[in-house]
């Protein structure tokens, strides 16, 4: 027999346990499950964002950091964040808060795959199948997607996306500042392509280091990223980043003895446009939404926003598959700096550079977050003729498709 629910939701990362738990503080009373095959375990799991306070996310963040370090070559600072903060939170936490909501509510997880969809006049048909290969079939009138069944992740990492190497570092003495993340620091070799430093510390002796890339198709590969291509010993491209990372700790975190207790290699899509459009009952969330910043790779405060609209347009009995904020002008801005990042690295670097130093924090942050006034916007642009000199004034043009 089928089970027919109200809402399915597809997907137990940042966007799918976000919604649920959106869904759960909400007014709205219908059935939910939610389903996620388990591939990806949350214990080293983790997602940061920075605000002002006082979203239904920020209360459970299990760190919250008043400072930032951002540096590039020659010049460094310590910068107080302020009316924002930094915070972050553990797939464990986060997937607890979530759990909580989940059992108030009697609303059930189940360990699965979604196989398929079908969409008819009355809703969704979600085949799933279990870890031993057995199948059942429930119905829906909404179906939230973070996975896309039947469709191979790889095609939202084949156009622009961050690669990065993440080591969890444990110190024997006090190490790390504790009120401060290293935002972005540019001080790591440009060769393989446009890259930063990021620490976030957990205690005086324990931080996740990672060193992020950029990748665009279509760049030229630098002299030295094709000796490393042709050099097949070298396990890429983790490589680069190991050697990175182990020259960042030594020369500028100056760590002595220590621990590598874990490491985390990932890609994170930078899509200019989502991917998936909301069709028949089948509304995309998370990265298929397009939730992820394309100039950053930050996506859970826009994932909590569009959660929150998910949920208040449920508790009004509207449509919730037109309620994602996407910003023309935002996603514009994205496309142009990702093509200066494709065609003039350095150029791209020294964007960042202006940006970081030019501007006061809350300005940089609110801009980042699609936030800024009309104002600040316009400084900040006016601000970094680099973007002109790396032919980025056609920003405004449409925005072309990676």
């Amino acid at each position: 027999m089928t089970e027919t629910l109200d809402a399915v939701i597809l997907g137990g990362g940042a966007a799918g346990l976000t919604l649920a738990s959106r869904l759960a503080d909400s007014p709205w009373r219908g059935s939910l499950l939610l389903v996620d095959d388990g591939a990806h375990a949350l214990a080293d799991r983790g997602w940061a964002w920075w605000s002002t306070g006082g979203g239904p996310l920020d209360a459970a963040a299990t760190t919250t950091l008043a400072h930032a370090y951002v540096a590039v070559p020659g010049w460094e600072r310590r910068l107080d964040l302020a009316p924002y903060a930094y915070r972050a939170i553990t797939g464990e936490a986060l997937d607890s808060l979530t759990g909580a909501g989940l059992a108030a509510r009697g609303w059930v997880r189940e360990t699965a795959t979604a196989r398929s969809l079908t969409r008819d006049d009355a809703g969704v048909t979600v085949a799933l199948e279990d870890g031993s290969g057995a199948g059942r079939v429930v119905r829906a009138r909404h179906v939230f997607d973070s996975v896309g069944p039947g469709a191979a992740r790889s095609h939202l990492v084949d156009g622009p996306h961050l690669d990065f190497l993440g080591v969890g570092v444990e110190c024997d003495a006090d190490t790390f500042d504790t009120d401060a993340v290293t935002f972005m620091d540019l001080r790591t070799d440009q060769e393989d392509g446009l890259a930063f430093m990021y620490v976030l510390p957990t205690s005086a002796r324990a931080a996740v280091v990672e060193r992020v890339r950029f990748v665009v198709p279509g760049a030229e590969v630098s002299p030295v990223e094709k000796e490393r291509e042709a050099d097949e010993s070298l396990e890429r491209p983790t490589q680069p980043h190991a050697h990175q990372l182990t020259a960042y700790l030594r020369d500028v975190l100056h760590v002595g003895d220590h621990r590598i207790v874990h490491r985390e290699h990932g890609l994170i899509p930078l899509l200019v446009q989502p991917p998936s459009h909301p069709a028949g009952g089948v509304v995309p969330i998370g990265a298929r939404a397009g939730m992820v910043k394309a100039s950053t790779g930050y996506g859970i405060a826009r994932m909590e926003r569009h959660a929150v609209a998910i949920a208040a347009a449920m508790a009004r009995g509207a449509d919730p598959a037109h309620v994602a904020p996407h910003r023309r002008g935002a996603r514009a801005l994205d496309a142009a700096l990702l093509r200066v990042i494709r065609d003039d690295p350095r150029a791209a670097a020294e964007i960042l550079a202006g940006l970081l130093t030019r501007h006061p924090p809350a300005r940089v942050l609110a801009f980042l977050d699609e936030q800024a006034s009309v104002g600040d916007q316009a400084r900040i642009i006016a601000s970094l003729p680099e973007f002109a000199r790396s032919r980025a004034r056609s920003w405004f043009a449409p925005v072309a498709r990676w």
